[in-house]
């Protein structure tokens, strides 16, 4: 009985005597004797007692019981075998090779070594015989498909593309031709630069399965990719013949023609996309930002205005709908209809503070000031702790020359304001300008210099603080570094050129304010009744009285210019 036993272990654990392979001599004595039936008793035991180890997670207490196993049989192909998985948990890659190695060649008959082995070779970086195992394995077991992935596998991953192709064709021989294989090919043939043979690879699926648009579409796809512009046109129409109701392949169209600049023909493929009702409005909205993405041209606004009203038309009771075409309306600055629509959208849902910001703007480019004012009055109700708002209420009521609740709006909303120095310098701006209509010099001076603080190169403040202390005269020599400045952030400003004069002319400076006058007028200026006016005013000073009076008289046909000038023209003299 106890002969059988052991003829049992040596059985299961698939022991072998045979071999030729070699251990290092100062790692093994090399046994020469014959192993006796107790030797093979106690090492099956350690040989068990390492197994339960490695199921226990204790890797190294078992990488111990395997070197005193293979240290009683050096020959035993299982003993490596195991020790080879061991050093791998352990991270031991390259000892845990050489032991693969060893089990592999004491029994090349075991596949499991084999493929051990291959293994551990490609994590060492020996590709060469990680590919030459599976060479061996699929021609050892031609049946066995793992083997025949695994070695196509190997061949693209070492980037032998050729027998790759080889390899996933003889896959396909055992399971027929499919979608993946197809497709795996195709992009081997695409890494050997063979886009013909790639495309005849999709032509052998669409030929297997003719009314399967998805085919078409794999193919029209590649063929746009590798400007084979006329097989990809083919494939679209069979995909349009086949299924005229998907919405995706005028998608697709359209992306071709744009791609192949026929802007005209891709434009008539996504209005066919954009008309059909199958596809959701959110997912056409994105496909078009997708589409006109970056800056657009007239042009292209014009074309997504149309669009837009494609899909208000398609997708009549959807606000999403109608908020794209609003937006699309102001793109193209028709902000009268864009407002409408706006004003409607908020009175069914007027928590939606994007709408109301958008209705805020149109107000402001449309300058109907009333209704900004009334419109940003009511956003605050909403959205009390919005800054852009109270922006705009103050804006909107300093024009209609409500200065009072300009001020209290810009006051209040600045508060609001977080990380965003843009608004609040625009803020104090703002409220410079209207402290000086209020006659509170000192605190529009204020909220200039808060501005400055935080930039110093704000052309529009440099500007206004220079212009208003010269009216007043005072802190000349300031406001003169500020209109210097102004100009040289902004030389052709008609604005900041007749400042940069005044502050000049009120220096007493009229030779200088003559010469920057002259680049006011001819920047612009001789449409400004100011600028003419201020012209006038220093060729006086100069004593060139009837060139003046010429001026004088060219501003009076302005609506811009000072209360004095009927005075002027009536005197004939300068009034201060």
């Amino acid at each position: 009985m106890k002969k059988i036993f052991i003829l049992f272990l040596v059985l299961f654990f698939g022991f072998s005597i045979s071999g030729t392979a070699q251990r290092r001599a100062s790692k093994r004595k090399e046994h020469k004797k014959e192993l006796t039936e107790k030797d093979h008793y106690v090492q099956a035991d350690l040989f068990m007692q390492a197994l339960r180890e490695k199921e226990l997670n204790n890797p190294e207490k078992a990488n111990e019981l395997l070197d005193e196993a293979i240290e009683i049989n050096p020959k035993d192909a299982a003993s490596h075998y195991e020790k080879a998985k061991v050093l791998q948990l352990l991270g031991r890659n390259d000892e845990a090779l050489e032991e693969a190695s060893l089990a592999a060649g004491l029994d090349s008959s075991n596949k499991w070594y084999q493929v051990l082995y291959a293994k551990l070779s490609k994590l060492n970086e020996n590709y060469d015989n990680y590919v030459a195992v599976y060479e061996q394995l699929v021609e050892d077991y031609p049946a066995d498909l793992n083997f025949l992935q695994e070695l196509a596998f190997a061949y693209y991953f070492t980037g032998d593309y050729e027998k790759a192709v080889w390899a996933f064709g003889a896959i396909e021989e055992k399971v027929g031709l499919n979608e993946r294989l197809t497709t795996q090919k195709v992009q081997l043939y695409s890494r050997l630069g063979q886009p013909e043979k790639a495309v005849a690879e999709y032509e052998r699926l669409i030929e297997e399965n003719p009314d399967d648009p998805r085919y078409y579409a794999l193919l029209a796809e590649f063929c746009t990719k590798n400007k084979m512009e006329d097989k990809a046109i083919w494939a679209y129409k069979k995909i349009v013949e086949l299924n005229p109701d998907d919405p995706f392949v005028h998608i697709s169209l359209a992306e071709f023609y744009k791609k192949k600049g026929d802007g005209q023909k891709a434009f008539e493929e996504l209005k066919l996309g954009m008309a059909n009702n199958k596809l959701l409005l959110k997912t056409k909205i994105n496909l078009l930002f997708s589409y006109y993405s970056g800056p657009l041209s007239d042009g292209q606004k014009k074309q997504a205005l149309e669009l837009s009203g494609i899909l208000k038309k398609t997708h009549p009771d959807e606000v999403m709908g109608e908020s794209f075409h609003a937006t699309m309306l102001y793109e193209n600055e028709e902000y009268e209809a864009a407002r409408t629509i706006f004003r409607d959208i908020l009175k069914e849902d007027s928590g939606n503070y994007g709408f109301w910001e958008q209705l805020l703007f149109c107000d402001l480019y449309l300058e109907d000031y009333p209704q900004l004012s009334k419109d940003a009055e009511d956003a605050i109700d909403y959205f009390p702790s919005y800054p852009l708002p109270y922006f705009f209420a103050g804006i909107g009521n300093f024009q209609i020359k409500d200065f009072v609740k300009a001020q209290a709006f810009l006051e209040s909303g600045k508060d609001f304001v977080v990380n965003n120095n843009a608004l609040l310098e625009q803020f104090y701006s703002s409220l410079g300008d209207t402290y000086n209509e209020l006659e509170n010099y000192h605190a529009s001076y204020a909220a200039y210099d808060k501005v400055l603080s935080m930039n110093p190169e704000n052309a529009v403040v440099l500007n206004n603080y220079s212009y208003y202390l010269s009216l007043r005269s005072e802190q000349l020599e300031k406001a003169e570094k500020m209109a210097a400045k102004a100009v040289e952030l902004d030389p052709y400003n008609q604005n900041n050129l007749d400042t940069f004069a005044w502050v000049l002319y009120k220096m007493q400076k009229f030779e200088e304010a003559l010469e920057w006058i002259k680049k006011a007028y001819n920047n612009g200026g001789e449409s400004s009744g100011v600028v003419l006016e201020h012209y006038g005013d220093i060729l006086y000073r100069l004593g060139e009285t009837e060139k003046a009076m010429g001026f004088w008289l060219r501003a009076k046909q302005k609506a811009d210019h000072s209360e004095l000038l009927d005075k002027k023209l009536q005197d004939g003299k300068l009034y201060e």
